[in-house]
C-alpha cells in the first residue's frame, strides 16, 4: 500500500511518515511551498539560525534540502493570514477557490498516485471531492469548524463525516467530534522520538530557570496567567528566570511585554527568538521546568517533547486525557494564576523535579513512541483498504 500524508501541521505529518517508513510502510509527505520556516521538516532536523518569518521557502530548500520522500506542492501565493497574525479559517476556502485553476489540480496530480490519503488541515477542504480512501488527522481544526454554518465549515464537517476514519490527537476535542457522524474515530497521540527528545547533560545555572515556548495566543493558551503567576512568585521573594519565546499574535506579544514591564520583571525575563528543534531540545534540558498552556485542557507537541526530556511540565489537562490515555499524564496540573504560582513554589524542590521528569519520560515511551504510533496507523490503513 502507498500512503500519502498531505500537508504538515506542526510537522506531525513529517514525524509520522518517518516512523511509517522505518516500519517498512511506503509513505510520502506533501508539503506546500507557502509554509513558513517552522512548518517545514528541516526545522526539526537542522540547526537553523534564520528568522522563520522572513526567510523564503526556496532559500531554506536550497540551503538545507529535503528528504526524497517529501514532495513539494508549489503553491503560487501564501493563502490565509501570516503565521504571526490571527488566522481565520473561514477565509481559507474562498482564497483556495480563487486560485483553484492554478493550484488544486497540481495537488490532485500528486495525490492520485497513492492508495490512501492521510489529510492534515486544511487539505480536507482541497481534496474533499477526490475519490480515494481518506483518513483525516484532527489536531485542533475541529475547534474552528464545528460551530457556524459558513461554506467552509460545512465542507470541513462533511469531510470528517465522509472520511473512512478520523484520528485525533487532542483529548479535549472529543466532545466536539461527538457531534459529528464519523464512521470511525481513533485516538492517536502526538508522536515523540525519544532518541531526539531525551535528557542530556547541560550546564545548569544556580537560579531556577523556567521556560515558556508556547506562542503568545492569550485567548487559547492563557499565557497572561503564567506572567501574572511569575510576578507573584518573584514578589514573594523567590529567585528565578523566565525564558519566553518571542512569537505568536503580534498584539498578544506586545501585551506580554507590556505586562512584564509594568510588573517590573525585565531583569527576570529573557525573550528569545524561535528555536529550531535541536536548539529547543537543549532548551528543554537547560531549564528546570516548562510552562505550557492553561485553557484548552490538552497538551500539544511542546508538552510531550519536554516530558520526553524529563523536564517537569506545568499545564492544564482535563479528564478527557485519562479517558484517552487510560491514565493521566504525570505533569503538574495548573490552570489558574494561583495554581501556576503554587507549582512554581513546589518546583523549587529539585527532588520533586527529578521525580516528575522520570515519570513523564516513562509515560511518553508508553504512549508517544514512534513505533507505537506507526503500528496503530499501519493497522488502521490495512483495515481501511481491505
Amino acid at each position: 500500500m502507498k500512503i500519502c500524508h498531505v500537508l504538515n501541521m506542526a510537522n506531525n505529518g513529517y514525524h509520522i511518515v518517518k516512523a511509517l517508513r522505518e516500519r517498512g510502510i511506503d509513505a510520502d509527505l506533501i508539503i506546500r511551498s507557502t509554509d513558513f520556516g517552522m512548518a517545514l521538516p528541516i526545522w526539526e532536523e537542522k540547526e537553523i539560525e534564520e528568522d522563520p518569518y522572513k526567510i523564503p521557502f526556496y532559500a531554506l530548500l536550497e540551503k538545507y534540502g529535503l528528504p526524497e520522500y517529501v514532495k513539494v506542492w508549489h503553491e503560487p501565493e501564501r493563502l490565509g493570514t501570516p503565521a504571526n497574525e490571527r488566522s481565520h479559517w473561514l477565509r481559507l476556502l474562498s482564497k483556495y477557490l480563487s486560485s483553484y485553476q492554478l493550484t488544486v489540480p497540481d495537488l490532485y496530480n500528486i495525490a492520485k498516485e497513492y492508495d490512501l490519503l492521510h489529510l492534515h488541515a486544511p487539505s480536507p477542504l482541497l481534496l474533499h471531492f477526490m475519490n480515494k480512501p481518506k483518513i483525516i488527522h484532527e489536531s485542533g481544526w475541529i475547534r474552528k469548524i464545528i460551530h457556524d454554518n459558513t461554506t467552509t465549515e460545512k465542507i470541513g464537517r462533511r469531510s470528517y463525516e465522509q472520511a473512512d476514519a478520523v484520528v485525533w490527537t487532542n483529548p479535549d476535542t472529543f466532545p466536539l467530534l461527538a457531534h459529528l457522524k464519523i464512521k470511525r474515530l481513533e485516538f492517536i497521540p502526538f508522536i515523540v522520538n525519544p532518541d531526539q527528545y531525551k535528557p542530556m547533560k547541560t550546564t545548569k545555572t544556580e537560579d531556577l530557570l523556567f521556560f515558556h515556548p508556547a506562542r503568545q495566543v492569550w485567548d487559547v493558551k492563557g499565557n497572561d496567567r503564567l506572567l501574572k503567576a511569575f510576578s507573584k512568585f518573584i514578589k514573594a521573594g523567590y529567585t528565578a528566570k523566565l525564558q519566553i519565546i518571542d512569537w505568536g499574535y503580534e498584539e498578544d506579544v506586545n501585551l506580554a511585554k507590556k505586562l512584564v514591564s509594568e510588573a517590573g520583571l525585565e531583569d527576570y525575563v529573557d525573550w528569545k527568538p524561535p528555536y529550531s528543534k535541536p536548539a529547543l531540545v537543549r532548551a528543554y534540558n537547560e531549564c528546570d521546568a516548562v510552562f505550557d498552556q492553561y485553557l484548552l485542557g490538552s497538551g500539544g507537541t511542546t508538552c510531550y517533547e519536554a516530558m520526553s526530556c524529563e523536564t517537569p511540565v506545568v499545564i492544564h489537562l482535563n479528564q478527557w486525557n485519562r479517558k484517552c490515555f487510560g491514565e493521566m499524564p504525570p505533569i503538574m496540573e495548573a490552570s489558574t494564576v494561583d495554581e501556576i504560582f503554587n507549582a512554581m513554589v513546589d518546583l523549587t524542590d529539585p527532588k520533586l523535579r527529578r521525580r516528575i521528569g522520570k515519570a513523564e519520560r516513562k509515560f511518553t515511551l508508553n504512549h508517544n513512541h514512534p513505533s507505537i504510533i506507526a503500528g496503530k496507523l499501519g493497522k488502521l490503513y490495512q483495515e481501511v483498504l481491505e
